[in-house]
């Protein structure tokens, strides 16, 4: 993976950090205008109002993976058999738990800022979901509810990318559109796997249903006709979300690909179903786009790569970024330390991913050999993580520089080059280059551990604005690090 992991690690490792990271988030986050509109309906049970809330609960897939998501958990699922209908998970949780969850989770409009396709890519998913199950119909697959579900969370891996990774998001999204590559491609150019991938993984550690997980295999080719059909068919209706809405193909310039009906057979779907069944897709979602206020054009693959380079164009700019998602993620780490099985490489790779993407371009977590004399990089949040580990080398003990003044003298440092040239002949500067960085020691009973490095190559605009999160960032991270330690010592006493 080019961001966010260990050096040396492969592919697969990668993956499992990523999962493991995204698995303890809040997952798929709701529109703001959905979830009020279940928290302020009343509680009466009666079949209209708790259709309506059903159907509101269908049409988000931030809701309703909090949902299934719960009501599959071992708190409520009792019966060891999957629960595939929304209708069935709300009367088994009870509507007053639902809006008690959905009061607790935060919105997408929290995320949209700093990840510029995730309002599209949900509404898609909808979109993906109505075609799915009319699909499904039309090739007599025997429970097209149930197909629309699997619809809804086909793309839930490239969801969870661009939540929880939206830098990452936004560099595959221009690669696809900058040198016309795959989306597969792409993924594995940036982070050294598919986000299909993340998707099937984390949906199994939320315990989604089995055909929800089948569904995401594109390459499924074994177990019942039914499960191949529901796969064929749920990969069939992403595959056209994907040629209509992000390529803006039309359907009499697309290549038709056969589905499996119920049998296992392979079945084309004759264009005049097909068109009907696109028409009634966006019949049916017009009216959610239009309370969203999106327009289907932005779902477009161009439209988005032009909003994922003005994401990152500016990351920089710290004097208007929303530092909200750094903070967020401080005290998520705050709350992390009071838990009695700390994990320490998730723990600290978390707030290097907050701090990359609050707008630095390289966060590197460094630690101090033995007798002190040098300092390695061990975790980093950058492009080319192994590039920029293997460089992050420094001995501790040369002339007065950032590294010195940092983890001899215990000292903060943070330099704009534009205005600051007094280290510009240290072997850290000649070696990364940074436009500003910062730099500061991990301090543990008052000896210096290691460091807390953070750069970007252009000039830092408000870079004094982001000193107090980058200083307790660093803080938890000593913290960690002293408790996993101490109990490390208890263990061997």
């Amino acid at each position: 993976m080019n961001s966010r992991l260990t050096s040396g690690l492969s592919s697969e490792d990668k993956l499992d950090i990523c999962v493991k990271r995204i698995f303890h988030s809040e997952g798929v986050p709701p529109f703001c205008n959905h979830a009020k509109e279940v928290m302020v309906r009343t509680l009466d049970l009666d079949d209209g109002s708790s259709k309506e809330l059903v159907r509101i609960i269908l049409k988000d897939v931030g809701l309703a993976s909090h949902v299934l998501r719960l009501a599959n958990s071992a708190m409520y699922n009792h019966s060891g058999r999957a629960i595939m209908s929304i209708a069935h998970a709300v009367i088994l949780m009870g509507w007053l738990e639902v809006r008690n969850m959905v009061s607790a989770v935060r919105y997408i409009e929290h995320f949209a800022h700093r990840s510029p396709s995730l309002r599209e890519l949900v509404l898609g998913s909808v979109i993906t979901a109505v075609q799915c199950r009319d699909v499904a119909a039309a090739v007599g697959y025997p429970r097209p509810e149930e197909a629309y579900i699997c619809g809804l969370f086909r793309n839930i891996g490239e969801v969870l990318i661009a939540c929880h990774y939206p830098r990452e998001h936004s560099r595959i999204i221009l690669a696809m559109e900058q040198d016309k590559i795959p989306e597969r491609t792409a993924c594995m150019r940036v982070l050294d796997f598919f986000w299909d991938d993340v998707g099937s993984r984390v949906a199994s550690a939320w315990q989604m249903p089995r055909p929800v997980r089948h569904s995401m295999d594109a390459s499924l080719s074994t177990g019942f006709s039914l499960d191949r059909c529901l796969a064929s068919v749920t990969n069939y209706s992403h595959n056209l979300t994907q040629s209509l809405y992000r390529k803006g193909a039309a359907i009499d310039t697309m290549h038709l690909e056969t589905v499996l009906d119920p049998w296992g057979q392979p079945a084309l779907v004759p264009v005049r179903d097909l068109c009907r069944i696109v028409d009634s897709a966006v019949v049916e979602t017009k009216a959610t786009f239009a309370a969203l206020q999106i327009p289907t054009e932005t779902l477009r693959l161009s439209s988005q790569a032009e909003r994922a380079r003005q994401a990152l164009d500016s990351l920089s700019n710290f004097a208007t970024a929303d530092l909200s998602p750094l903070e967020d993620a401080i005290q998520a780490a705050a709350l992390a330390l009071v838990h009695a099985d700390l994990d320490l490489t998730p723990f600290i790779s978390s707030l290097l991913d907050a701090m990359h993407d609050a707008g630095f371009e390289r966060v590197v977590f460094g630690l101090m050999n033995e007798d002190l004399s040098y300092i390695r990089g061990r975790l980093a949040s950058a492009d080319n993580v192994d590039d920029l580990l293997n460089q992050f080398q420094f001995p501790t003990d040369g002339a007065d520089g950032p590294i010195r003044a940092a983890l001899h003298r215990k000292e903060d440092i943070f330099v704009d080059r534009s205005r600051d040239a007094r280290y510009d002949a240290s072997a850290l500067v000649t070696a990364l280059d940074p436009g500003g960085f910062a730099l500061l020691p991990i301090v543990i009973e008052r000896k210096t551990a290691g460091c807390l490095y953070a750069d970007l190559s252009g000039a830092p605009r408000g870079f004094d604005r982001i000193r107090p999160a980058c200083s307790r960032a660093r803080d938890l991270i000593a913290q960690a690090i002293q408790k996993r330690a101490a109990q490390s010592s208890q263990g061997n006493a």
